[in-house]
C-alpha cells in the first residue's frame, strides 16, 4: 500500500507539536482522480484544516476507527470480485496500511467497529448481506466470522428488487446492532452473543419501516428508547418509539423545505452529543442539511434548511467539541465548513472550504 506524505507536511509541525490541532480524515470516490484517504490537520479554535498526507486506497468511501484511535479502517466500495476491508495503523499523521481482507460481497458502503466486542461489521448494498470480521488484539482484521444474506423487496421495483445493506451502528454497550436494508424497508436488531471463542449476531427483533422509504442510516437515544431512521428515498425521518417492549413508529418528518419538488437521495443523519439536535442530509435536486430539535419526550421538529453550498452532500461530521460542522459535497469535490451554536443548533456559513476530490466520508 502506498503511502504519499504531501509536501506541505514540511511547513507545518506535527500533531504532538500542535496540541490544538486534531486529525480530520477524508474517505473518497477515487474515479475522479482522488488518490484515497486525506488526512488533514483540523485547528477546532479556527476551523481551518491543513493537509497533512494521502493514503492511496481503491474507493475508501465509508470510515471508522478503534476505540483508542489508533486503528482506522476503509471499505473499497467495489464489486463482487475487489470490495473489501482495509486496516491502517495510524501513527503521527501517517497512516501505514495493516492488513486486506476480502469482504465476500459487493458494493461493501459502510462499516462499524463494535466498542466492547473485537468484531467489525461491514454493509454490502449490492449484494444484500452483512459481513462480520473477528480483530486481533492489536486491531488488525483477523477473518471473517459470519456472513447474513437477506433477501427481501420493496414496493419500489426500480430500486427495491432485492435487498440493499446500506448500514449497521452497535449500542453503545456493544450487544446489540441495528441494520437497515434498503431494499426491503426494515432495520433487523440483533443481538451479539459470545459462544465459546466465537461471537455471533442473532437476529432479534425487525422493524418494518415505511414502504418505499429506502432506511439507509440511523440515529438513536443513550436509553435506546427513541430510533431516528433515515429513509433515503423518501427523505424522510422516521422516528420509532419503544413502546411497551415494542418499537411504534410515532413520526415521519420531511427533511425538505415543504415548497420542495425534485428528486430525493437522503444521505446522512447524526445526532449531538447532548441529545438535543439531529441534523440530516439531503442529495438529489436538494443538496441540503437540515436541523431537527429534540424535545424531552424524543419528538422531533424541523427548525431550519440549509443549503450545502456544493452538489450532492454525502457524509457530514461535528468537531469534537461542537463548535463546527463539516459536511462533505461529492459532486462538487469541496467540504463546506459550518460554525455551530451549541444552544440552538443553528449553523453559520464562515466561508471556510477544503478542496477535495469526491469527498465521501469524513471521521474525527
Amino acid at each position: 500500500m502506498k503511502i504519499t506524505s504531501m509536501a506541505l507536511l514540511l511547513c507545518f509541525s506535527a500533531f504532538h507539536l500542535n496540541a490544538q490541532e486534531i486529525p480530520m480524515f477524508v474517505g473518497t470516490y477515487t474515479n475522479k482522480g482522488s488518490q484515497g484517504i486525506y488526512l488533514y490537520n483540523f485547528n477546532p479554535k479556527t476551523g481551518e484544516s491543513v493537509l497533512q498526507s494521502t493514503t492511496t486506497a481503491n474507493n475508501p468511501s465509508f470510515l471508522a476507527r478503534s476505540e483508542n484511535g489508533k486503528v482506522l479502517y476503509a471499505v473499497d466500495e467495489s464489486d463482487v470480485n475487489t470490495a473489501a476491508l482495509l486496516a491502517f495503523q495510524v501513527d503521527d499523521g501517517v497512516l501505514s496500511h495493516i492488513n486486506t481482507i476480502p469482504t465476500e460481497g459487493s458494493s461493501s458502503c459502510h462499516v462499524a467497529i463494535n466498542n466492547k466486542y473485537p468484531i467489525a461489521a461491514v454493509s454490502n448494498y449490492s449484494s444484500g448481506s452483512l459481513t462480520v470480521f473477528s480483530l486481533q488484539e492489536n486491531g488488525a482484521l483477523d477473518e471473517v466470522i459470519q456472513k447474513i444474506q437477506s433477501q427481501r423487496t420493496g414496493p419500489d421495483k426500480d430500486r427495491q428488487n432485492a435487498s440493499h445493506i446500506h448500514s449497521a451502528f452497535f449500542s453503545e454497550d456493544g450487544t446489540r446492532v441495528y441494520v437497515q436494508d434498503l431494499g426491503g424497508d426494515v432495520v433487523t436488531i440483533y443481538t451479539v452473543e459470545k459462544i465459546a471463542d466465537n461471537f455471533v449476531l442473532k437476529e432479534k427483533e425487525v422493524i418494518a419501516t415505511p414502504g418505499g422509504g429506502g432506511p439507509r442510516h440511523l440515529v438513536f437515544d443513550k436509553a435506546e428508547e427513541n430510533l431516528y431512521v433515515l429513509l433515503e428515498m423518501s427523505a424522510e425521518i422516521a422516528h420509532f418509539r419503544r413502546i411497551a417492549n415494542k418499537w411504534e413508529l410515532v413520526q415521519s418528518v420531511s427533511i425538505n423545505n415543504d415548497d420542495f419538488v425534485g428528486a430525493n437521495g437522503a444521505a446522512e443523519i447524526k445526532m449531538t452529543s447532548d441529545g438535543h439536535f439531529i441534523y440530516a442530509t439531503n442529495r438529489g435536486d436538494a443538496n441540503i442539511i437540515t436541523l431537527f430539535a429534540i424535545d424531552k419526550e424524543g419528538a422531533i421538529q424541523k427548525k431550519k434548511v440549509y443549503p450545502t453550498k456544493g452538489k450532492t452532500p454525502r457524509n457530514f461530521n461535528i468537531s469534537p467539541d461542537g463548535k463546527y460542522l463539516l459536511v462533505a459535497n461529492q459532486e462538487s469535490d469541496n467540504i463546506i465548513v459550518f460554525e455551530r451554536d451549541s444552544l440552538t443548533g443553528e449553523l453559520t456559513d464562515v466561508d471556510k472550504e477544503i478542496q477535495v476530490p469526491t469527498p465521501v466520508c469524513i471521521l474525527f
